[in-house]
Formats: structure tokens, C-alpha cells, sequence
């Protein structure tokens, strides 16, 4: 009788860095969300998952969002996925993309009223963001809207 070998899967060697990736990406959405409830970062690790670019576009966001006495309640929905990864690199690097669906984010007063979306704006949109692991972690060095603004 003979037997059927067992099938694996093709091992990815860069599953776990794939892995950690995304956990800081997780994360720092997650810190960003909790920072922009309330216009600041204080009280958050939003600077332990972003650098560079990215941190500097998020700590604009957070000022815009004081000067104007706004605040954003919810959270954005998203379906990443590491699309390009580079470990050969002296400073390891990795690509994100991103649908990001930012429907159940919304800008609102400090008071607690809701602000108006512009007509047309996009609700969903991909998104792509740069990682660099530095050390023992990966950081976020630039996050943002497709350039094209490509719905998802």
C-alpha cells in the first residue's frame, strides 16, 4: 500500500520579520487612534512605532487638530500586508500596503459635535507605509495616502 506524503506549505524565511512588521504597524495605528481622540500624544507611544516622516505627519495632524479644537472618535479599519521586504539591507527595510477604510473615524468638535466631510472625499483608500527595524524593532519612517488616492 503506499501512503501519501504529507504536503507542506513552502516555508517563508521571512514570515516572522513579516510577523513583527505588521504587529508595529497594528500598533501604531493603535497609538495614533488614541492620540488623535483627544489632539495630543501625550500619554501614548506613538514615538516607539513612528520616526522620520511619519511621526512628523502624525504630530502635524495632532497640531492641525488642536489648533482647530478637533478631535477624531472611532477607529480606522485595515487589511495590511508586507509587499516588499529587503533584510540584506545594512538598515533592514519593508514595504506596507494598506486598504484603509477611515468610515468609522470621525473628526469631531471639542465639544463633542460632528464636523462635516467634504463632498467627494474618500472613505477608503490604499495606503502605504516604510518600515525600517531598527534594533530589535521596527519603526515606521513614512506612512501615508497612495499618492493616487487609489480607492480599495
Amino acid at each position: 500500500m503506499i501512503s501519501a506524503m504529507p504536503t507542506t506549505a513552502p516555508h517563508d524565511p521571512q514570515a516572522r520579520e513579516k510577523t513583527a512588521v505588521l504587529a508595529s504597524y497594528r500598533a501604531l495605528w493603535a497609538e495614533q487612534v488614541k492620540a488623535y481622540a483627544k489632539a495630543s500624544d501625550e500619554g501614548t507611544e506613538l514615538r516607539k512605532y513612528a520616526t522620520a516622516d511619519a511621526l512628523a505627519r502624525a504630530m502635524g495632524d495632532l497640531q492641525r487638530l488642536k489648533d482647530g479644537h478637533k478631535v477624531v472618535h472611532g477607529e480606522p479599519k485595515h487589511d495590511p500586508t508586507v509587499t516588499s521586504m529587503n533584510l540584506d539591507k545594512k538598515i533592514p527595510e519593508a514595504k506596507i500596503t494598506d486598504c484603509l477604510d477611515v468610515s468609522g473615524w470621525k473628526l469631531m468638535t471639542n465639544d463633542g459635535k460632528p464636523v462635516p466631510t467634504a463632498q467627494g472625499v474618500l472613505k477608503r483608500y490604499v495606503a502605504t507605509a516604510t518600515a525600517q527595524k531598527w534594533g530589535q524593532r521596527w519603526m515606521m519612517t513614512q506612512l501615508a495616502p497612495d499618492p493616487a488616492r487609489k480607492p480599495c
